[in-house]
């Protein structure tokens, strides 16, 4: 079975820009490159694989899911890292990098890397894939022939374990449900008024030991309300308020559109490109690991490597072993 690397390519561009301050080629920061590059780098040698795709959000990204909610991600729009000039241009760069490293890469208009890595999972039934992502949404993804690398703490989560959200392990089946409910405040969804995840625990342990649906908490909140007629929290919940109104139904279906990773929010022209990615061999032509060491000359790359001889040979192995495994399946295809 072919082992497949997904990458969150924002999200590793984010974690490099902010983690990797004081790398420098001449006055220009190259922390972003030079991390994204060197953990791809590092994977592939550590864990041998066969395929990397890289996602990127796509301009406009967020248009499907704001039609759903417009306060999605509003918050972002002055503070984002997005903006930042810096951040744009090595983002940039590390897509010229992943083109001579036989890394294939999609970025398309109007979808979320989140959905294009979840369209992908579920069409890739003969692959067995890793995450790499920061972003806790994925974790909903787990499954027997997908695992998920959370950078933060150096863990793979994989099916039937437990992954830490806030203050507790929760099974991974379940934050799908806890996110329905909580909402995201990084993405700006609302989630039900006074239910944050103690409390939600508190009302609802069984969430930590066992699959638990929507459906199956408001079964109980109601058995519990009639236990406690005056609980703030639970007329909350079974009403759908939250601290901008009360939404009733209508609450439950707009959030679980938004997170839910099972039904994807992607367009038709981005299954299309995911799909033929998940097919298609890579052209060899123009790509080598000699356009791979010039680029890392230009952008001060040497400073970094290990002083010995052989450095920059180790450096580039990875990719020139994946680059072979990539050329034998073009040519027998």
């Amino acid at each position: 079975m072919t082992k497949t690397l997904l990458v969150d390519g924002n999200n590793l561009t984010k974690i490099g820009f902010h983690g990797v301050k004081d790398f420098f080629n001449g006055t220009k920061h190259i922390g972003a490159v030079w991390h994204f590059v060197n953990t791809l780098r590092r994977l592939i040698d550590e864990e041998n694989y066969d395929k990397v795709v890289v996602m990127w959000d796509g301009d406009d990204n967020s248009l499907t899911r704001k039609t759903l909610y417009p306060q999605y991600k509003e918050k972002r729009r002055i503070t984002d890292d997005f903006k930042d000039q810096s951040f744009e241009e090595q983002k940039e760069r590390i897509k010229e990098y992943l083109e001579e490293c036989y890394i294939r890469q999609i970025n398309i208009e109007k979808n979320e890397a989140d959905d294009l890595i979840a369209y992908y999972c579920q069409i890739s039934e003969n692959e067995q894939k890793t995450i790499f992502s920061g972003d806790k949404d994925l974790l909903q993804l787990i499954s027997d022939k997908v695992s998920v690398y959370y950078p933060k703490t150096k863990q793979t989560f994989r099916n039937g374990d437990k992954v830490m959200l806030e203050y507790y392990y929760f099974p991974h089946q379940n934050v799908r449900t806890y996110k329905i409910l909580s909402g995201d405040k990084s993405d700006n969804i609302d989630g039900i008024s006074g239910l944050g995840e103690k409390t939600l625990i508190k009302f609802f342990p069984e969430l930590l030991e066992k699959t638990v649906s929507v459906s199956d908490i408001l079964e109980k909140a109601e058995i519990l309300l009639k236990e406690n007629k005056t609980n703030k929290t639970l007329q909350n919940l079974l009403s759908g308020k939250t601290k901008t109104g009360v939404y009733g139904d209508e609450f439950f279906e707009v959030n679980k559109k938004i997170v839910d990773l099972s039904n994807p929010l992607i367009t038709d022209e981005g299954k299309t490109l995911v799909e033929l990615y998940y097919k298609e061999t890579l052209d060899p032509d123009g790509r080598g690991y000699r356009n791979l060491i010039k680029m890392m000359m230009e952008d001060g790359f040497f400073k970094y490597l290990p002083k010995v001889d052989d450095a920059w040979v180790n450096f580039v192995r990875p990719f020139m072993k994946l680059t072979r495994k990539e050329k034998r399946n073009y040519k027998n295809n």
